[in-house]
């Protein structure tokens, strides 16, 4: 048996968590590979609207379990926050239902505090101020506390102190108040009994669930926000290839199957970094408002753009997919005008009055795809007509995608 991953191919907010979610009920094992609580995914429930940021989006399916992994960080007040809220939707999230792999990195207020000093600053990038770039930045210095540090009584105080040491003279030279390692401890101290039943000590998690149970792996963010690979430095402080889903779970690389990419029938960006498709004016707005381009995360407006080609053509290639899902195209639905973005110069394309047509997709909208899968040399296997479950065209006649795809 070989195992999905689903990726996002722009800058995030592509509609990762609505595919995952519709897949997890297919899945024993939903596996978060990167990233922390600076992602945003957006779930619906029988109308009702459910927002995960560390929660990998198998949650509401009570047959799946849901790992995360050891490349990604966790705030662990934001995370009980997290528990706490799908619990009073009515799923049932325990240390049954939710492990945390023990190599996983902790967020502290310290980094927050520094994330929030950057940001502050002139050269910001447009973070979530979540303190995720600090997270990942002590890791990489050495320094970083470890979900398994949490456990270690004798050394937690010792860690947490040699990590106040070398990040408070940064807050200090930027005229911000220390951070005490007090108020770092405490936090630890307190993840340690919360997360205590959550915590996944085994080394090699999936090295025979592979083989027994049907596991899917999510990413966070979007491909072209990969820090090797993506508009750095303008990019977010984790791998968002599908590759690194091996890396990052961590999951045997020769069970990985299809990589299914996800992007929007336009384009969308939180943040800064450049954007060649950008829209400005009514034309934006009126996008961002029907398609309700807020982030889940920060509730700030995104920027919005026509569908980028060669961007989609790149993303698809580092993350070697085998097919994509195309999001919220019914959003353009009735739209005066409909563009492209290729080889640095937006294309028209016809617009479509509805999304299908006596069972089929509409014809403007359908050579809209095909001149996508043309360009990318990948096919579109569903299309995403609404936010609900139900809201999906599949362009395959198999839906099962721990199989191979077909046309």
């Amino acid at each position: 048996m070989k195992h999905p991953v689903v990726v996002g191919l722009q800058y995030g907010d592509e509609g990762k968590g609505k595919i995952t979610d519709i897949l997890a009920s297919q899945a024993e094992w939903v596996i978060r590979f990167n990233g922390g609580n600076n992602a945003g995914h957006t779930l619906y429930l029988n109308g009702k609207k459910v927002v995960t940021h560390s929660v990998p989006s198998g949650v509401l399916y009570p047959g799946a379990k849901n790992f995360i992994g050891a490349s990604c960080v966790v705030d662990p007040i934001a995370l009980a926050t997290e528990i706490e809220e799908i619990k009073a939707n009515g799923a049932a999230l325990d240390g049954d239902r939710l492990k945390i792999d023990f190599r996983a990195h902790v967020t502290l207020p310290i980094h927050i505090a520094l994330d929030e000093s950057r940001e502050s600053g002139a050269k910001k990038i447009g973070s979530t101020k979540r303190g995720i770039g600090p997270t990942y930045m002590t890791k990489m210095d050495r320094v970083g506390i470890r979900i398994s540090d949490l456990f270690s009584e004798d050394s937690l105080e010792d860690k947490i102190s040699f990590l106040c040491g070398t990040l408070n003279p940064r807050l200090k030279e930027r005229g911000m108040a220390e951070s005490s390692v007090s108020v770092n401890l405490e936090v630890a101290q307190k993840a340690a009994a919360y997360l205590k039943p959550f915590v996944s000590w085994a080394e090699v998690p999936f090295h025979l669930a592979a083989k027994q149970k049907r596991c899917l792996l999510e990413g966070a963010q979007g491909v072209l926000l990969d820090m090797d690979h993506g508009s750095y430095p303008f990019v977010t402080s984790s791998n968002t290839l599908a590759p690194h889903a091996a890396v990052g779970t961590p999951f045997p690389m020769k069970k990985i199957g299809n990589i299914i990419g996800i992007a929007k029938a336009y384009l969308t960006r939180v943040g800064e970094g450049p954007m060649a498709s950008e829209l400005s004016g009514d034309e934006a707005e009126a996008l961002r408002k029907k398609g309700g381009e807020y982030g889940a995360t920060t509730g700030r407006p995104r920027r919005i753009g026509w569908l980028n080609l060669d961007e989609l053509r790149l993303a698809v290639q580092l993350s070697d997919c085998t097919g994509i899902v195309l999001s919220k195209a019914d959003v353009l639905v009735g739209a005066e005008e409909v563009g492209v973005y290729k080889e640095g110069k937006v294309i028209q394309c016809k617009p479509w009055a509805q999304m299908s047509v006596d069972g089929k997709i509409d014809p403007n909208l359908e050579e809209f795809i095909s001149l996508i899968e043309k360009y990318v040399e990948i096919p579109v296997v569903a299309v995403g007509t609404g936010p609900e479950r139900k809201d999906m065209f599949w362009r395959t006649k198999n839906k099962d995608l721990w199989e191979p795809i077909s046309g």
